[in-house]
């Protein structure tokens, strides 16, 4: 990291707060506590730390480059939301650099400065979990930035996305509704994964709170392989469950594959339910019940929200975009 990348960091930890107050001290935001302002004004004083020109719309910008860090080219996961953000931005005549992060934010940042380096005058981000730097460099450069797949944004950033708690929560309530007890997870890697914590944790909040203890919950890398040796693993514990609910449709593809190669009925035996409503679903035996991920209208308003001014940007910073349920036949009633 180079040492005009490391000021706002170096005034942000001086004055014992977030970079991104440190932006908005900066920018003269009024809504911040003036004893805060005063400690901020100071430490960036005494480093001496200039920053750059205002925000600008990316319509205006000589670049008209965007870029794009997304966890995996792998499967469809991305795929339909990053249709949707190229289109959108295609329109006003953009350009849009995809990197891939394999998951790992120090990746991510290695991805995003290289992104900026070359010219990128917006980045579209999956999650809200970053490394301080990646937002520090970002908001120090004045670059537009929104995260996605999430509804929480920074101080100062946007999201354009769903509430990943309340996903879980869903899945966890539909499968509750259908009169399971015996309930298990084949959840994402949630290591620097935002996404598949929450999941998780509204998952198992809404079954605990129901009165139901989950009987496991298995971490599983996004590959069909994953997927059929964590349900290898459910089905052969003791007491196994007789619903599952899966963190991906290509982990779900894997454990109904499983269910296949040992003759046990689905959703007769168990139940199995996905999540992302990713084409894959249609073709798996039975059909996979999922929860519907708004992936193309995440591209669309992400691609809005960069091509917006600084003060429209203020009014769509935040978008939180609905789940549904599509069934199909991997799911049925506990059976009695």
């Amino acid at each position: 990291m180079d040492v005009s990348e490391s000021k706002l960091v170096d005034v942000a930890r001086r004055a014992g707060c977030s970079p991104a107050t440190v932006s908005r001290v900066l920018n003269d935001n009024p809504n911040v506590d003036i004893r805060i302002r005063e400690r901020v004004l100071q430490a960036a004083m005494d480093l001496a730390y200039v920053p750059n020109g205002s925000a600008r719309s990316l319509r205006s910008t000589k670049s008209r480059l965007a870029g794009a860090v997304i966890p995996t080219l792998d499967h469809a996961i991305y795929a339909a939301m990053m249709n949707s953000l190229q289109a959108g931005l295609a329109e006003k005549g953009v350009s849009l650099i995809i990197n891939t992060s394999a998951y790992d934010i120090d990746l991510e940042y290695d991805q995003v400065r290289l992104l900026v380096e070359r010219g990128a005058d917006a980045i579209v981000l999956v999650g809200a979990a970053h490394r301080p730097e990646t937002i520090a460099l970002l908001e120090q450069r004045n670059i537009a930035y929104v995260f996605t797949y999430t509804a929480a944004a920074t101080e100062i950033g946007a999201a354009v996305g769903f509430d990943n708690d309340r996903a879980g929560r869903m899945a966890a309530r539909y499968l509750l509704d259908l009169g399971h007890t015996r309930i298990a997870m084949l959840g994402g890697i949630t290591d620097n994964n935002d996404r598949a914590i929450a999941r998780r944790d509204g998952f198992v909040a809404e079954l605990r709170e129901s009165g139901v203890a989950p009987l496991s919950v298995i971490e599983s890398a996004y590959r069909v392989e994953g997927g059929r040796l964590g349900m290898r693993q459910l089905m052969n514990a003791g007491n196994p469950p007789t619903a599952v609910f899966c963190g991906s449709d290509i982990v779900a593809a894997g454990a109904l594959k499983y269910c296949r190669e040992e003759n046990i009925a689905v959703p007769g035996a168990v139940s199995v339910l996905g999540f992302d409503n990713l084409e894959i679903g249609e073709l798996t035996s039975p059909e996979l019940t999922t929860v519907d991920v708004p992936a193309k209208e995440m591209g669309t308003l992400a691609a809005q929200y960069l091509l917006a001014t600084p003060a429209q940007r203020q009014h769509i910073r935040i978008r939180e975009l609905p789940l549904r349920l599509v069934l199909r036949g991997s799911t049925a009633a506990a059976s009695q």
